[in-house]
């Protein structure tokens, strides 16, 4: 099976930073707009429901959790999204 050229490899890598851009800015939102609609900074939702609200997949709502926990922006517990950093968060958006 031969190998995709360099230069599609970069279209491929072009695509999905496009694509993974967009979702920290939706992921961002609705995070920020589901905690002022409950009044809490703590979300209880399964990343599958985050994901049917943004129009995602769950796993690219899992790996995107987990890099906002990596830069501190949230902290993650079964069941329960935790906002620490708000003003990281909207200037994602």
């Amino acid at each position: 099976m031969p190998h995709p050229s360099p230069t599609k490899m970069g279209k491929m890598w072009a695509m999905q930073q496009i694509m993974f851009k967009g979702l920290d800015r939706r992921l961002a939102e609705f995070l920020l707009a589901e905690a002022e609609r409950t009044g809490s900074d703590t979300i209880r939702m399964t990343h599958e429901q985050i994901a049917q609200h943004i129009s995602s997949a769950r796993e690219a709502v899992a790996r995107m959790l987990k890099s906002f926990s990596e830069d501190g922006l949230v902290e993650l517990k079964r069941g329960a999204i935790t906002l620490r950093d708000t003003g990281g968060l909207n200037h994602l958006k």
